[in-house]
Protein backbone atom coordinates (compact mmCIF):
# COMPACT_ATOMS: atom_id res chain seq x y z
CA UNK A 1 0.00 0.00 0.00
CA UNK A 2 1.57 2.80 -1.01
CA UNK A 3 1.73 5.73 2.00
CA UNK A 4 0.97 9.32 1.46
CA UNK A 5 3.24 12.13 3.09
CA UNK A 6 1.25 13.75 5.58
CA UNK A 7 4.22 16.51 5.60
CA UNK A 8 5.08 19.51 2.53
CA UNK A 9 8.13 18.49 1.33
CA UNK A 10 10.20 21.29 -0.22
CA UNK A 11 12.97 19.74 -2.86
CA UNK A 12 15.50 22.34 -4.20
CA UNK A 13 15.53 22.11 -7.79
CA UNK A 14 18.94 24.53 -8.71
CA UNK A 15 20.38 27.68 -7.20
CA UNK A 16 17.50 29.73 -7.97
CA UNK A 17 14.45 27.35 -7.43
CA UNK A 18 13.14 25.37 -5.04
CA UNK A 19 9.87 22.62 -6.09
CA UNK A 20 6.76 22.81 -3.16
CA UNK A 21 4.64 19.03 -2.70
CA UNK A 22 2.07 19.89 -0.85
CA UNK A 23 0.76 17.65 1.71
CA UNK A 24 -2.20 15.81 2.54
CA UNK A 25 -4.30 18.82 2.79
CA UNK A 26 -3.09 19.95 -0.72
CA UNK A 27 -2.35 24.00 -0.76
CA UNK A 28 -4.02 26.70 -2.26
CA UNK A 29 -2.93 29.67 -3.94
CA UNK A 30 -4.15 32.92 -3.95
CA UNK A 31 -3.28 34.99 -7.40
CA UNK A 32 -3.97 38.11 -9.10
CA UNK A 33 -4.31 37.81 -12.88
CA UNK A 34 -2.06 35.13 -13.98
CA UNK A 35 0.38 35.51 -10.77
CA UNK A 36 0.43 33.75 -7.46
CA UNK A 37 1.15 36.00 -4.78
CA UNK A 38 1.07 33.34 -2.26
CA UNK A 39 0.60 30.18 -1.07
CA UNK A 40 -1.03 27.87 1.97
CA UNK A 41 0.50 25.04 2.57
CA UNK A 42 -1.77 24.32 5.06
CA UNK A 43 0.96 24.02 7.51
CA UNK A 44 2.05 28.06 6.68
CA UNK A 45 1.62 30.57 4.14
CA UNK A 46 4.69 31.24 1.97
CA UNK A 47 4.28 34.92 0.01
CA UNK A 48 6.07 36.64 -2.57
CA UNK A 49 9.11 38.28 -1.00
CA UNK A 50 9.28 35.58 2.02
CA UNK A 51 13.07 34.13 2.40
CA UNK A 52 12.49 30.21 3.13
CA UNK A 53 15.04 27.59 4.11
CA UNK A 54 15.52 24.79 1.74
CA UNK A 55 18.09 22.03 3.31
CA UNK A 56 19.72 25.21 5.08
CA UNK A 57 20.24 27.67 2.15
CA UNK A 58 17.89 30.57 1.98
CA UNK A 59 15.47 31.64 -0.99
CA UNK A 60 14.00 34.35 -1.59
CA UNK A 61 10.52 33.84 -3.41
CA UNK A 62 9.84 35.82 -6.19
CA UNK A 63 7.76 34.34 -8.57
CA UNK A 64 5.66 30.65 -7.80
CA UNK A 65 4.43 29.02 -10.78
CA UNK A 66 2.21 25.25 -11.00
CA UNK A 67 4.34 22.35 -12.25
CA UNK A 68 2.74 18.69 -13.03
CA UNK A 69 5.18 16.03 -11.56
CA UNK A 70 3.99 12.15 -12.44
CA UNK A 71 0.60 13.90 -12.02
CA UNK A 72 0.70 15.79 -9.43
CA UNK A 73 0.38 19.49 -8.89
CA UNK A 74 3.57 21.24 -7.46
CA UNK A 75 4.70 24.34 -7.23
CA UNK A 76 8.42 26.03 -8.37
CA UNK A 77 9.27 28.88 -6.27
CA UNK A 78 12.10 31.01 -7.45
CA UNK A 79 14.23 33.68 -6.61
CA UNK A 80 14.94 34.17 -10.87
CA UNK A 81 15.40 33.06 -14.08
CA UNK A 82 18.74 33.00 -15.79
CA UNK A 83 19.05 36.09 -16.70
CA UNK A 84 20.73 36.79 -20.80
CA UNK A 85 24.16 36.66 -19.60
CA UNK A 86 24.00 33.10 -18.22
CA UNK A 87 23.34 32.32 -21.52
CA UNK A 88 24.98 34.57 -24.17
CA UNK A 89 28.32 36.04 -21.90
CA UNK A 90 29.57 33.47 -19.32
CA UNK A 91 30.41 31.06 -21.90
CA UNK A 92 33.48 33.79 -22.68
CA UNK A 93 34.74 32.94 -19.78
CA UNK A 94 35.91 29.61 -21.56
CA UNK A 95 35.98 26.54 -19.51
CA UNK A 96 33.36 24.01 -19.74
CA UNK A 97 29.58 24.48 -18.18
CA UNK A 98 30.21 21.57 -15.39
CA UNK A 99 33.22 22.97 -14.32
CA UNK A 100 31.33 26.31 -13.29
CA UNK A 101 29.05 24.43 -11.30
CA UNK A 102 26.09 25.92 -13.47
CA UNK A 103 23.59 23.10 -12.63
CA UNK A 104 24.63 23.24 -8.48
CA UNK A 105 25.48 26.09 -7.00
CA UNK A 106 25.89 28.94 -10.11
CA UNK A 107 23.16 31.08 -9.40
CA UNK A 108 23.13 34.13 -12.27
CA UNK A 109 25.53 35.97 -14.60
CA UNK A 110 25.19 40.11 -14.66
CA UNK A 111 27.03 42.61 -16.97
CA UNK A 112 27.22 45.00 -14.05
CA UNK A 113 27.44 45.25 -10.04
CA UNK A 114 26.98 48.36 -8.19
CA UNK A 115 31.06 49.09 -8.11
CA UNK A 116 31.70 47.56 -11.88
CA UNK A 117 30.32 48.22 -14.93
CA UNK A 118 30.82 45.82 -18.36
CA UNK A 119 32.20 43.05 -17.13
CA UNK A 120 31.54 39.47 -16.72
CA UNK A 121 30.00 38.67 -12.92
CA UNK A 122 29.01 35.31 -11.63
CA UNK A 123 26.82 35.21 -8.61
CA UNK A 124 27.27 31.61 -6.34
CA UNK A 125 25.59 29.70 -3.39
CA UNK A 126 28.28 29.95 -1.21
CA UNK A 127 29.59 26.53 0.27
CA UNK A 128 32.24 25.58 3.11
CA UNK A 129 32.86 21.83 1.48
CA UNK A 130 36.63 21.64 0.45
CA UNK A 131 35.49 21.35 -3.78
CA UNK A 132 33.84 24.83 -3.57
CA UNK A 133 37.03 26.25 -1.73
CA UNK A 134 39.28 24.79 -4.21
CA UNK A 135 36.54 26.38 -7.18
CA UNK A 136 36.84 29.72 -5.69
CA UNK A 137 40.92 29.76 -5.83
CA UNK A 138 40.74 28.21 -9.38
CA UNK A 139 38.35 31.22 -10.62
CA UNK A 140 40.99 33.84 -8.59
CA UNK A 141 43.55 32.27 -11.15
CA UNK A 142 41.17 33.45 -14.46
CA UNK A 143 43.47 36.03 -16.33
CA UNK A 144 40.64 38.87 -16.56
CA UNK A 145 40.01 37.83 -12.66
CA UNK A 146 39.31 41.27 -10.95
CA UNK A 147 37.50 40.97 -7.76
CA UNK A 148 35.45 39.10 -5.29
CA UNK A 149 33.28 39.58 -2.27
CA UNK A 150 30.25 38.38 -0.17
CA UNK A 151 27.27 39.99 -0.76
CA UNK A 152 25.97 38.04 2.09
CA UNK A 153 27.25 35.23 4.06
CA UNK A 154 24.94 33.07 1.70
CA UNK A 155 26.58 33.91 -1.46
CA UNK A 156 29.61 35.23 -3.03
CA UNK A 157 30.32 37.44 -6.66
CA UNK A 158 33.22 36.93 -8.55
CA UNK A 159 34.08 39.67 -11.10
CA UNK A 160 35.51 39.72 -14.83
CA UNK A 161 37.30 41.65 -17.33
CA UNK A 162 35.47 40.81 -20.53
CA UNK A 163 38.33 38.86 -22.49
CA UNK A 164 40.19 40.46 -25.15
CA UNK A 165 39.13 38.03 -28.15
CA UNK A 166 35.17 38.64 -27.06
CA UNK A 167 35.08 42.38 -26.37
CA UNK A 168 33.13 42.71 -29.81
CA UNK A 169 30.96 39.83 -29.39
CA UNK A 170 30.38 41.52 -26.13
CA UNK A 171 29.19 44.85 -27.58
CA UNK A 172 27.05 42.59 -29.72
CA UNK A 173 25.21 41.45 -26.97
CA UNK A 174 24.68 44.64 -25.16
CA UNK A 175 22.88 45.48 -28.56
CA UNK A 176 20.99 42.54 -28.97
CA UNK A 177 22.94 41.43 -32.32
CA UNK A 178 23.09 37.14 -31.57
CA UNK A 179 23.47 36.69 -35.00
CA UNK A 180 26.48 38.62 -35.61
CA UNK A 181 28.79 36.70 -32.90
CA UNK A 182 31.35 35.24 -34.78
CA UNK A 183 31.12 31.71 -35.99
CA UNK A 184 33.35 30.62 -33.66
CA UNK A 185 31.71 31.97 -30.61
CA UNK A 186 28.22 30.67 -31.51
CA UNK A 187 29.53 27.12 -31.20
CA UNK A 188 30.88 27.57 -28.29
CA UNK A 189 27.53 29.34 -26.56
CA UNK A 190 25.79 26.08 -27.94
CA UNK A 191 29.10 23.23 -26.67
CA UNK A 192 28.71 25.24 -23.63
CA UNK A 193 25.68 24.80 -22.95
CA UNK A 194 24.93 21.37 -24.73
CA UNK A 195 22.68 23.16 -27.60
CA UNK A 196 22.20 22.08 -30.90
CA UNK A 197 21.88 24.27 -33.98
CA UNK A 198 17.91 23.25 -34.48
CA UNK A 199 17.25 24.59 -30.88
CA UNK A 200 16.20 27.25 -29.69
CA UNK A 201 19.52 28.98 -29.03
CA UNK A 202 20.59 27.75 -32.44
CA UNK A 203 17.49 29.26 -34.09
CA UNK A 204 18.29 32.65 -31.77
CA UNK A 205 22.47 32.75 -33.08
CA UNK A 206 21.74 31.33 -36.46
CA UNK A 207 18.89 33.74 -36.93
CA UNK A 208 16.31 30.99 -38.09
CA UNK A 209 13.38 31.53 -40.97
CA UNK A 210 11.32 28.87 -38.76
CA UNK A 211 11.70 31.05 -35.70
CA UNK A 212 11.21 34.28 -37.38
CA UNK A 213 7.93 32.87 -38.59
CA UNK A 214 6.75 31.94 -35.44
CA UNK A 215 7.80 35.02 -34.22
CA UNK A 216 5.62 36.73 -36.95
CA UNK A 217 2.66 34.91 -35.95
CA UNK A 218 3.12 35.18 -32.38
CA UNK A 219 2.94 38.94 -32.38
CA UNK A 220 1.14 39.82 -35.63
CA UNK A 221 3.88 41.57 -37.38
CA UNK A 222 5.99 41.31 -39.96
CA UNK A 223 9.70 41.49 -39.51
CA UNK A 224 12.15 42.00 -41.58
CA UNK A 225 14.69 39.14 -42.93
CA UNK A 226 17.81 41.81 -41.44
CA UNK A 227 15.77 41.56 -37.83
CA UNK A 228 17.25 39.73 -34.66
CA UNK A 229 14.81 36.97 -33.71
CA UNK A 230 15.06 37.29 -30.05
CA UNK A 231 14.67 40.57 -27.57
CA UNK A 232 17.46 42.77 -26.70
CA UNK A 233 18.28 42.61 -22.80
CA UNK A 234 17.38 44.55 -20.03
CA UNK A 235 20.35 46.44 -18.53
CA UNK A 236 18.51 46.32 -15.11
CA UNK A 237 17.55 42.58 -15.43
CA UNK A 238 21.48 42.00 -16.24
CA UNK A 239 22.81 43.74 -13.00
CA UNK A 240 23.13 42.77 -10.02
CA UNK A 241 20.71 43.94 -7.66
CA UNK A 242 21.45 41.99 -4.24
CA UNK A 243 17.46 42.89 -2.92
CA UNK A 244 16.48 40.12 -5.05
CA UNK A 245 18.76 37.28 -4.22
CA UNK A 246 19.10 38.42 -0.86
Amino acid sequence: MRVKSKEVILVPKNARTFTLMPGDRGAVATEVGDRIIALDTGQYTICKGDIINVKKKPYKVNTITKDIVGKKLVYNLSTSTLTKSSMFVMPMLGAERRLFMFDSLFVNCFINTKEHKNKIALLYRFSGDKLFLKFEQALQQFRGFVDYYDPSPHFVLFVFNVPDQHKENYVHFLNGRYSQFSPDYKDKILDFHGFDIDGALGQILFKSTRRRMRLEAELGVELDDTAEVYSIMNEEEETFNPKIYI
